[in-house]
Parts: C-alpha cells; sequence; structure tokens
C-alpha cells in the first residue's frame, strides 16, 4: 500500500462551500450523471468499511449509521422544498441547488428517548458511553467517504444540516425521526464544477497545527 497516496489524499480534502440561487440550478448531463452515480454509490460502500464497536441490529442491520442519496433531480426538488414550502432564507437551499448529488448521513443512538433509556440495564453513564461509540464510528464513516470522493476529484463540504436536521425535512425524506443528521455532504462533480458559482473555503484549514499531540512518558 503507497502510505503517500493516501497520506496526500488526507492533506489534500478541504472544505468547499458552493452556493447559488435556486433558479440557477444546472441539471447533470444523463452520461455524467450516470458515472458519477457509480462512483458516489461505490464511495459510500466502502466508506460503510469504517470501524464501529457495538452491533446496532435496527432491522437487522448492524451499522450504527445510514446514507441517504439524493441525486441531482431530487436535489433540485429539495432546494425549492426548503426555500419555497419551509421559507429557508439560510444558506441550506443555495447548498442544495449547487451540488451535484447529496448525501445526509445519519447515526442511530440507542438510547433516544426517555423510554429506551429506562428499558435498559445499563445505567445512564454506560448508556451515553455506548451512544458515543455510535456516533464516533459513523463520524469514521463519514471521513471515509469524503477521502475516496476527494481522491476522484469530487469537491465536498460536511454540512452538520441545518435545516435538513429538522422533523419537517426528515418526514419530507423519509427518515425516521430516531435517526440524528450527523452529516450532509454536498458533491460536486468534477465536470460540474463552475467557477461563475459562489465559493467559500473552509474557515479552520489555515489554523491547523500540531500542538495538540502529546506523547506521553510514564
Amino acid at each position: 500500500m503507497d502510505y503517500k497516496t493516501i497520506e496526500n489524499v488526507i492533506r489534500t480534502r478541504k472544505t468547499e462551500k458552493v452556493l447559488c440561487d435556486v433558479e440557477e440550478f444546472k441539471p447533470v448531463p444523463a452520461d455524467i450523471a450516470e458515472r458519477n452515480r457509480e462512483i458516489v454509490l461505490q464511495a459510500i460502500k466502502t466508506a460503510g468499511w469504517a470501524p464501529f464497536h457495538y452491533p446496532r441490529k435496527v432491522e437487522e442491520i448492524a451499522e450504527p449509521w445510514r446514507a441517504h442519496i439524493l441525486w441531482h433531480e431530487d436535489v433540485k426538488k429539495a432546494a425549492n422544498y426548503l426555500r419555497d414550502e419551509l421559507n429557508v432564507t439560510t444558506k441550506e437551499p443555495r447548498l442544495t441547488a449547487a451540488c451535484s448529488a447529496l448525501v445526509l448521513v445519519t447515526w442511530l443512538p440507542e438510547f433516544y428517548d426517555l423510554e429506551s433509556q429506562n428499558a435498559s440495564k445499563l445505567a445512564r453513564e454506560d448508556q451515553l458511553a455506548r451512544d458515543e461509540e455510535h456516533l464516533a464510528a459513523a463520524s469514521a464513516m463519514v471521513q471515509n467517504l469524503l477521502l475516496i470522493l476527494t481522491a476522484h476529484g469530487m469537491g465536498t463540504y460536511w454540512s452538520s444540516g441545518g435545516k435538513y436536521r429538522k422533523s419537517e425535512m426528515f418526514r419530507y425524506l423519509g427518515i425516521p425521526n430516531e435517526e440524528r443528521l450527523l452529516a450532509a455532504v454536498f458533491i460536486e462533480y468534477p465536470e460540474m464544477r463552475d467557477d461563475s458559482r459562489e465559493r467559500k473555503a473552509g474557515s479552520q484549514r489555515n489554523h491547523r497545527c500540531e500542538e495538540w499531540i502529546r506523547e506521553v512518558t510514564i
């Protein structure tokens, strides 16, 4: 395995917000859509090899995360719904209109309400620790996804979701209430890059350091 290649992908991955008005949405040509659909689907499947500690076993699925994909036709519908039905004036409609595809990654807490907490034999401290394990695992899955998409030359922006976290959008998209949105990954296909669109670089890239590393001597 060429570790330099992996290291380069990790270091070149960057956050970039791409925005445009909903009216300026550009459909993805069929050949580009089909080619990239396969790439994105395979990227999600491979990202799912992230480690997890405890199986969630919801509907017999062990993984503590789910991926909800909106291809470009439904991206436009979601952008219109945010703007016209929910009257969203923040950036989510413009982020949605500018992307080629959108992956909403959720995680499944085990003790998401009082009923599930009381039904468990685990102490509350242990319940919280277990859910932290599920969240950490889902975060690893998201990072895997970002790195694979970066290796394919795609632009990505990991958003915490904003209005996508709300119950109205969960109902609209058919996402179960028990899930929690971890990442709205806005994807830009390389063939769809348009420099006329508004672009905002991530705010933390130039604030990186290595001072958080501590070598322990006992």
